[in-house]
């Protein structure tokens, strides 16, 4: 896999930072651009605050001064799984695939596999753990 710096930079976020284009970066050996894992923003509840532009450091948003309102602009570098800027929305404006889909991916993807192979020298446990034990019951 590429290093970050080798990735294009797409702008700069709300504290001038620059941003990298994550969405070449797969999930858990998943295209990201396959996984439909973004906020939708609901301009009639958002009160154009600008929280969520401001506190993604992965610069999926973007700000619209036409509407006063921040856009989602780049989906695919919103981190899969998080749901930090609707958990934040004052308005509640900002929604989310529902999580099982996350959870079905997951189970198909034998993720929870691959997360005990990483950290199975931290935790004491290099031998090979079972189906069993690494096995996901999301599609349960």
């Amino acid at each position: 896999m590429s290093e970050p710096k080798d990735f294009p930079i797409i702008g700069k976020d709300a504290l001038k930072r620059e941003v990298k284009d994550l969405s070449v970066v797969s999930w858990w050996g998943v295209d990201r651009k396959e996984i439909e894992w973004y906020p939708t923003i609901d301009h009639d509840k958002c009160a154009g605050c600008g929280l969520c532009f401001v506190t993604c450091g992965r610069r999926v948003f973007d700000f619209d001064k036409q509407l006063s309102k921040p856009v989602v602009k780049y989906k695919y570098n919103c981190l899969v799984g998080c749901q930090t800027c609707a958990n934040l929305c004052p308005t509640n404006a900002i929604a989310f695939p529902d999580v099982s889909i996350m959870k079905k991916l997951v189970a198909k993807n034998n993720v929870v596999k691959k997360s005990f192979e990483i950290i199975a020298p931290i935790i004491g446990c290099e031998d090979n753990l079972s189906s069993k034990e690494t096995e996901s019951d999301f599609n349960k």
